[in-house]
């Protein structure tokens, strides 16, 4: 066997990055996983499972709720179990498919799955983030790059990004030498050991009657799809400081793309061609963000606002919340870090108007 056959082939089986082997594994594993939390009393414990494998196969059920939650982490605890200001008055039953680090490709993948199901729901809601309205601002979004494309096709538009496919970059990859050098680097005992796990991942539950608000000893996926944090994270949280300015996470380049604010806008009217009622969301940032003066995030903040509340009201769209903590209530105490609300935070955005 030739030296590059013998690195594509470690690649492929120790794979770091979660893209051959252990994707496809974890593609059988999520299913069961979906199958478990729909049946579970109080989640399931998440802590090694794929967040985005979880919400794929969580996605090809959408058809069995009535609303959908898309987006990044600033949606993942908007809840019908904890009731977030009070969502439960328009949404029964409902299902948060919000990832980490969501951008525009990733709500695009989402809502052909979610599209692509016999029955639809009755209402989506998607986050607005300050890097929604651009393409490329996640690359994680790529293990499921054919989906999008097949989106890019019912919109009759071609989404930005490269021209090479995924199937081809991943093919390429194979002979990478830095992945192989990862790949070799998880050959220690641990990493064996993590990965055998992985042929027999186990589903794990909380506790009953764990506080939501306290978080349980793992992160937990609740029923519904949202996020509880884990005991330790919030505790860590609380005891940090907000630095007086905030962060700039993924505030970089223009404020938003032309082009990707018109296929949004594609993307709103095909839900509202099949008779899906589309909302827009955009959750709190630490009031310390906002003392530092016209940073260039507040600017950021303030443009997309005003186009949000613009395409809201051209396209007969629904909005809730705000950048703005002042304009919600929430408190300096109400937040885990300098762009995440806590649930406390989150239960003043009034989803019963």
């Amino acid at each position: 066997m030739s030296l590059m056959s013998c690195v594509a082939l470690i690649n492929i089986i120790i794979d770091p990055g979660e893209i051959y082997l252990k994707k496809i594994i974890g593609d059988i594993k999520s299913k069961e996983f979906s199958d478990k939390l729909y049946h579970s009393e109080n989640g399931v414990i998440q802590t090694g499972w794929n967040e985005r494998l979880i919400k794929t196969a969580l996605a090809k059920t959408a058809g069995d709720f009535d609303c959908i939650i898309l987006g990044s982490s600033h949606m993942l605890q908007i809840s019908s179990v904890r009731n977030t200001g009070g969502i439960r008055d328009k949404c029964h039953n409902l299902l948060n498919l919000s990832v980490s680090g969501g951008g525009l490709e990733d709500i695009a993948i989402f809502s052909y799955l979610v599209l692509n199901n016999p029955n639809l729901p009755k209402r989506v809601f998607i986050g607005i983030d300050p890097w929604t309205i651009k393409f490329g601002m996640d690359s994680r979004y790529g293990a499921y790059k054919s989906y999008y494309e097949k989106m890019n096709v019912l919109l009759s538009q071609q989404g930005a990004g490269e021209n090479i496919s995924y199937f081809k970059k991943a093919v390429q990859n194979l002979f990478n030498g830095e992945y192989f050098y990862y790949s070799i680097l998880s050959l220690s005992d641990n990493d064996k050991e993590e990965f055998s796990l992985l042929f027999q991942k186990a589903i794990l539950y909380p506790d009953k009657n764990f506080s939501y608000e306290d978080g349980y000893a793992e992160p937990v996926t609740l029923k519904d799809g949202s996020h509880v944090y884990s005991q330790a994270w919030i505790l860590a949280q609380k005891n940090k400081s907000i630095a007086i300015g905030g962060g700039a996470y993924k505030i970089s380049g223009a404020k938003y793309d032309p082009v990707a604010l018109e296929y949004f806008r594609r993307l709103i009217k095909l839900y509202q061609s099949l008779n899906v009622n589309v909302n827009l969301i955009m959750t709190p940032y630490h009031p310390n963000v906002f003392k530092s003066g016209q940073t260039k995030p507040v600017k950021y903040f303030k443009v997309i606002d005003e186009t949000v509340k613009k395409l809201s009201q051209q396209n007969n769209v629904e909005y809730y919340g705000s950048f703005f903590p002042n304009k919600l209530g929430c408190k300096d105490s109400e937040f885990f870090d300098f762009m995440h609300a806590t649930n406390k935070c989150l239960n003043r955005i009034d989803f019963r108007l």
